[in-house]
């Protein structure tokens, strides 16, 4: 009730996680949804000039990238609705059509930001790609190739010798074996009707971590080679088969040739009743400029603990030595603690597992190395075009104004809620984008801006954002949260909630 819950939502998360980077990196995505209340499948394929929605009647609709993604809004599940179809996205193509999609929660956030994005031509220019897989064809090829090392494992570090028969257990198939003179015993699977007592009998003598164990030539073989292969085979028939298919959808959106989409035209004038990117007069005034700056100074005023004064001027003017943010931003990550504890699970058994250890702990540690290395090349290539951002000279065009809240968590968690630069008091936050703590030049104080004002804002084009303010650049704490393709804001809600302005008395 707990493990499989929480496997499940892991597994959706990563499933999303790699259709956002298959976005990225130009690969075919196919996306089921709604466009106008028709059900298909978006196309996001290199194969096609413009993003496709297939419908399930033909009809190809195209959607052409570089627009704006207005607002998304979580929908309620309703009586024979896909329980994947939950986020309304409304948005509007360069041509002024707005068009409506339905998307899984999910998958939301990554279309509307990748759609409001220019189209790359030299993303398209990449010849090799991998195919399409789905989640459970990925897993099932790292299921033959982890059976497959395993299997190599054994086969190659094992020690085959000959082993005494010491007893006969015809219940369980199974024989026990004793080997280096009688010191080393273990069970094996074996062929009861034949075995006996006294008799020799091949075995492999495991190596680390299964020391002291052992198995059989013919038995444990075969069961890995059927299970390797079976894995590895249907693995192979889930990508073939997905490619196929995406390959066929592609045939279809360019036989039926996509046509404008068929939305509501937006008016000129229709601009100027939004607040900001899409957010109506209807936003909640805790959302709005004027709402969050509000609880910012009022924050500012009564937050307890250390207060918020100018940063001590790093490197650079930069808010922390470069060298150190890159540093925190490479190895930042909670698998070491993980680590800590398999390793010193192993070295000591504390807890009387015995050869137990090495299977529990080590299993602990390859997953915490793995996490490690993950977040290791993930992040390290966000260093340089940070790092050259805040080097690069503000007088360039690329850096562009913009209105920002600085709200804070706690004493270290910061993070800057931008708005677009002429948008009015009831304008809808833009960018949400953390930053990282910085020491103050007080004493008992937590370097940072000033709760509102006005930064210069450089897009590093992989999420996050280098936000200079009164000469000093921050330097950001993870990637930026695209606020107008969020359908729940729950990170800016986060932020939020702790600084709402009490209507009682003010605390001291």
């Amino acid at each position: 009730m707990v493990v499989f819950p929480l496997v499940i939502a892991g597994l959706a998360r990563w499933a999303a996680a790699r259709r956002r980077r298959g976005l990225a990196a130009g690969r075919a995505v196919h996306f089921r949804g709604r466009l106008d209340g028709r059900r298909g499948r978006l196309l996001a394929d290199p194969r096609l000039d413009d993003p496709v929605f297939l419908d399930r009647a033909g009809t190809a609709t195209a959607l052409s990238r570089g627009g704006t993604a207005l607002d998304a809004t979580a929908l309620p599940n309703s009586t024979g609705q896909p329980a994947l179809e939950r986020v309304g996205l409304r948005y509007r193509t360069p041509d002024g059509v707005t068009v409506s999609l339905r998307l899984s929660t999910s998958d939301a956030r990554s279309v509307g930001a990748w759609l409001s994005e220019a189209p790359d031509p030299a993303a398209a220019s990449h010849r090799f790609r991998l195919p399409t897989a789905p989640l459970w064809a990925v897993l099932a090829l790292a299921a033959s190739v982890l059976i497959g090392l395993a299997a190599a494992d054994v086969a190659l570090l094992g020690r085959h010798t000959a082993a005494t028969v010491l007893r006969v257990d015809r219940r369980a198939d199974v024989c026990e074996v004793g080997w280096s003179g009688g010191a080393q015993h273990a069970t094996v699977d074996c062929d009861t009707a034949h075995a006996r007592v006294g008799q020799a009998m091949p075995v492999v003598s495991l190596p680390w971590p299964f020391l002291g164990k052992a198995v059989d030539t013919l038995t444990v073989p075969t069961v890995a080679l059927v299970a390797g292969g079976g894995f590895g085979v249907l693995g192979l028939l889930g990508v073939a088969g997905t490619s196929a298919a995406c390959a066929r959808r592609v045939r279809q959106a360019r036989a039926a040739g996509p046509t404008a989409p068929q939305g509501s035209a937006t008016e000129p004038d229709e601009e100027s009743e939004e607040g900001f990117d899409g957010a109506t007069a209807g936003e909640p005034t805790e959302l709005t400029y004027a709402g969050l700056a509000a609880a910012a100074r009022h924050a500012d005023r009564h937050w307890p603990g250390a207060h918020v004064s100018a940063p001590r001027r790093g490197p650079g003017a930069t808010s922390v030595s470069p060298r150190r943010w890159a540093t925190a931003t490479v190895l930042g990550t909670g698998g070491w603690w993980f680590l800590t504890v398999s390793v010193g699970g192993v070295l000591d058994d504390r807890f009387q597992l015995g050869h137990w250890r090495f299977l529990v702990f080590g299993a602990v540690a390859i997953v915490a190395l793995a996490r490690i290395g993950w977040y290791a090349v993930d992040r390290s290539a966000l260093c340089g075009p940070v790092l050259r951002a805040a080097r690069q000279d503000a007088a360039q065009a690329d850096w562009q104004p913009m209105r920002y809240v600085r709200l804070r968590r706690g004493p270290g968690d910061m993070a800057l809620v931008l708005f677009r630069s002429d948008g009015g008091e009831i304008a809808a936050p833009r960018y949400l984008q953390p930053i990282s703590s910085c020491r103050g030049s007080e004493r008992r104080t937590v370097g940072g801006p000033a709760p509102v004002g006005e930064a210069l804002v450089h897009d590093t084009g992989l999420g996050p954002l280098v936000c200079e303010i009164e000469g000093v650049r921050y330097l950001p704490k993870g990637r930026a949260t695209d606020l107008a393709a969020d359908p729940s804001r729950s990170e800016l809600l986060s932020y939020a909630d702790s600084h709402r302005r009490s209507t009682g008395r003010a605390r001291p």
